[in-house]
């Protein structure tokens, strides 16, 4: 049992003979209990105090146990939040890369058919030209020849004039020869009926 201050001042002793003086020792017991008061105030205070550190250690031992999983939730979100930037930042480099590749394949595809059109505009004009200068050869063929039909209807033509003027001068001289030998003749017949007369 803890004696309090009270108890010892309310402490009484049996007398006894030949006992101690019971001035001395009320005296005594009046400086004990003050003492013992003053410690066991002392004692309540540091058990007060104790409590309130005990209870503010407690505080401290739960902020820090909570600031730990704060801390340990910090870190994992910040794990999760570099994992997920780092997926994001590959699938954006990714989904970069694939319509970078897309362009550069439309790009060369349209090239492409750029080229062939170009490569057929030029068969086509090839193939045109041709066409054209051997339409305009045979143009030109046709005009020859119609030049030289005309020339060799020309020449036709003046033959045959030459040839009628030819026949013309020749039925000419025929008809002169005739006429020559008729008016021989009639003077033939002449000369012998003369004879005749004078006979």
């Amino acid at each position: 049992m803890v004696l309090t201050p009270l108890d010892i001042q309310k402490k009484e002793f049996r007398k006894s003979f030949r006992g101690y003086s019971e001035e001395e020792v009320k005296d005594f017991l009046e400086k004990v209990a003050q003492s013992y008061e003053k410690v066991y105030r002392e004692n309540q205070d540091l058990k007060e105090e104790i409590k309130f550190l005990k209870e503010k250690l407690k505080e401290y031992q739960e902020l820090e146990t909570t600031l730990k999983k704060a801390i340990i939730l910090a870190e994992k979100a910040a794990e999760d939040l570099k994992k997920n930037a780092e997926k994001e930042k590959e699938l954006i480099l990714k989904n970069a890369q694939a319509k970078a590749e897309e362009i550069i394949e439309k790009a060369e595809a349209r090239y492409r058919a750029i080229n062939e059109h170009c490569e057929e505009l030029k068969r086509q004009f090839l193939l045109f030209r041709t066409r054209f200068l051997n339409f305009l050869q045979s143009q030109i063929d046709l005009i020859n020849t119609m030049v030289l039909d005309e020339e060799s209807q020309k020449q036709d033509v003046e033959t045959e004039e030459y040839i009628e003027q030819a026949a013309a001068g020749l039925d000419l001289e025929n008809l002169d020869d005739k006429e020559e030998g008729e008016t021989c003749r009639d003077g033939g017949e002449t000369i012998v009926g003369g004879g005749d007369s004078s006979l």
